[in-house]
């Protein structure tokens, strides 16, 4: 019987991961929120469940950590470290950056940042991110703006930063 839970138990936390994927992925709209004239890039509701989710959930992989085994201290920090680099910055980005744009202008606020107006014409870098899977522009006066698939009016952005920046 324990040889059965120790198969479906990967493949269950799979299907959850699975699941989970396709609700953020699903309910995220290709086009920006819109208020008069400024288009307003946010995460969606099931990307802000999923980051406040990844708070209590890395308490529980650190917890998960203290009873590993001897000789899995390595893998075991290895995978706390990520959870909790994640829980951190999902997070962060989910609740506490706001990045609105017009034609003419970036808004841009965060507690690193605060809260900035800056021109187009400030538009010095578009990347991408392996580490983070996710595009960023780099703007001068503000820095680098992350720029995920997963936010509302991505593709819509990435449209419009290409245009700038030809």
């Amino acid at each position: 019987m324990e040889e059965i839970f120790n198969w479906i138990r990967p493949v269950i936390s799979g299907l959850i991961g699975g699941l989970a994927v396709y609700f953020i992925i699903r309910y995220t709209k290709l086009t920006a929120d819109v208020e008069g004239d400024i288009r307003n890039v946010a995460y969606s509701k099931p990307f802000k469940i999923f980051s406040a989710a990844l708070i209590p959930f890395t308490v529980f992989v650190f917890y998960a950590m203290s009873k590993s085994y001897e000789g899995q201290e390595l893998a075991a920090g290895l995978v706390g470290a990520g959870f909790l680099a994640a829980s951190i910055f999902f997070p962060y980005q989910a609740f506490m950056v706001s990045f609105k744009y017009d034609d003419e202008y970036i808004y841009y606020k965060s507690p690193l940042c605060g809260s900035r107006t800056v021109e187009w014409s400030n538009l010095t870098k578009v990347g991408y991110s392996w580490l983070v899977q996710a595009d960023y522009i780099v703007v001068k006066g503000i820095g680098r703006i992350w720029c995920s698939n997963m936010l509302n009016g991505y593709a819509e952005l990435m449209e419009f930063v290409n245009a700038k920046k030809s």
